[in-house]
């Protein structure tokens, strides 16, 4: 059922008070014809927009628009009536008549993300005593943003060297490529001052020393090392739950004196060489050393780096961005990066990871590839179905288990981490389950991964598709 929405307008008035009769007469005979609102959000599919007249009409006659849609065709995204001409609309009124109106219908809606719009001018009208005062001649038409509601994405991550990371929004169907070695350091935006390290870096590692001296040198350590399945090497890495309070680098103090120094193993560059067949290559040039302290500077941070060998330090003042998760800092570059999407535009990242397992009953770091993370941080969770519970083409909202998004392991970003494929015998998508996930604005989705291999059978590209349940 088509539900119309009319978009009141102003009725600009006709100043009198301190005129002659003469002038009263020549005032009384112009009318004014105006919008009131400069722009109105769609929400109903069939709209009533009125162009509103200070006096009623002195005699029949036309008001004509100029039309400028944005990413929409008319006839196709949407229609009106009267007619457009694609460029201009002419919106007849009769003798007397307080305004002019014309429908606007929206055939479909705006994907999250997508600028959707129809821009209305009053251009002239056929009254000679009608005039279009410019600071309300126009309105503009927007199209609501809607989730995407059934998808398929190829995720792509530059190959089996694997030198990018992928961050999706599901709502949107945005997908985001960086380089996974683009950054060392996050920095947290939040009310904590939590720095995260970049688990996408093979090899990286970040140990604590007793100095706050950042000048004092300091030598390469072959023990402070990742991915070597040493239980030693699981504090070198943040704790792979995503949590902040399992940060490797400990809360930065507002008291300078409780910062200490780390020393940072930069890790491993990306392969320059590909792997054969169906496997993964990881293993790049080693990236060298560095040594950092970080203090706060008011409601921001104070990052102090350098070589390690170096008497004197770099020093940076790292500010919070609200929008993001975190700021992000390349020790390569000396740079501030743009590496995540803001925090509330993404819920996948798929990335190499650095994660714990489980060797000889210790947790142990280990490299792993094609690894789904979700953005728990801003409050994505997940959980597995099992096929043998639910068909994934059957399963409706009604079925999901709106207790399960509490869990731990639905906070947890490896939600679904590695568990959705298999690598032996050979690499193979786990067709026995797939997930549930909901998104920072309460999008419910169904996920099932369909592919882990290009169509040349090489890793390094994912498939997947997904349903909005609500």
């Amino acid at each position: 059922m088509k539900k119309n929405v009319l978009l009141f307008l102003s009725i600009i008035a006709i100043t009198i008070f301190g005129c002659s009769k003469d002038d009263d007469a020549e005032t009384l005979s112009t009318i004014q014809a105006a919008f009131m609102n400069s722009e109105i959000n769609l929400s109903a599919t069939e709209t009533t927009v009125t162009i509103a007249f200070s006096s009623p009409a002195t005699s029949a006659g036309t008001i004509i628009l100029n039309v400028v849609p944005t990413n929409v065709t008319n006839g196709t995204d949407f229609n009106t009536n009267p007619t457009s001409s694609g460029t201009t609309i002419s919106v007849p009124f009769t003798a007397s008549a307080s305004n002019a109106t014309f429908t606007f219908t929206k055939l479909i809606e705006a994907i999250e993300g997508e600028t959707k719009n129809v821009k209305f001018t009053i251009a002239s009208s056929s009254l000679s005593n009608i005039e279009i005062p410019t600071a309300t001649n126009s309105t503009q038409l927007n199209f609501n943003e809607t989730a995407i509601t059934t998808n398929t994405s190829v995720v792509e991550n530059g190959g089996n060297t694997l030198p990018n990371q992928v961050f999706i929004d599901l709502s949107s169907g945005t997908k985001t490529s960086i380089s996974r070695t683009a950054w060392e350091l996050g920095f947290h935006s939040g009310n904590e001052f939590r720095v995260v390290l970049n688990p996408a870096i093979n090899k990286f590692a970040v140990k604590q020393l007793a100095t706050t001296n950042i000048d004092e040198v300091q030598t390469a350590d072959a023990n402070v090392t990742t991915g070597n399945y040493s239980p030693t090497s699981a504090p070198y890495i943040d704790q792979p739950y995503g949590n902040l309070s399992g940060t490797s680098i400990a809360e930065i103090s507002a008291t300078d004196s409780d910062n200490k120094v780390y020393l940072v193993n930069l890790g491993q560059d990306v392969a320059t060489t590909n792997a054969s067949g169906t496997g993964t290559a990881l293993t790049g040039n080693n990236r060298g050393w560095k040594k950092i302290r970080i203090l706060r500077d008011g409601s921001n941070y104070k990052l102090q780096y350098a070589d390690i060998d170096a008497t004197t330090h770099n020093e940076v003042v790292v500010t919070k961005n609200a929008a993001f998760n975190h700021t992000f800092f390349s020790l390569i570059t000396n740079n501030v990066v743009a590496a995540e999407p803001e925090k509330n535009k993404w819920d996948l990242n798929l990335t190499p990871f650095m994660n714990y397992t489980q060797y000889n009953g210790q947790d142990v770091s280990y490299f792993y590839s094609d690894v789904v993370l979700t953005n728990a941080l801003s409050g994505t969770v997940a959980y597995s179905v099992s096929t043998s519970d639910f068909a994934y083409d059957t399963f409706v909202e009604s079925n999901v288990i709106t207790s399960n998004f509490a869990t731990n392991d639905a906070k947890d970003r490896r939600a679904i981490g590695s568990n959705w494929r298999s690598t032996y015998p050979s690499p193979s998508v786990k067709t026995d389950r797939f997930y549930v996930i909901k998104d920072t604005a309460g999008n419910l989705y169904k996920v099932k991964f369909t592919a882990m291999l290009n169509t040349a059978s090489e890793r390094g590209t994912t498939t997947f598709e997904y349903s909005k349940l609500n």
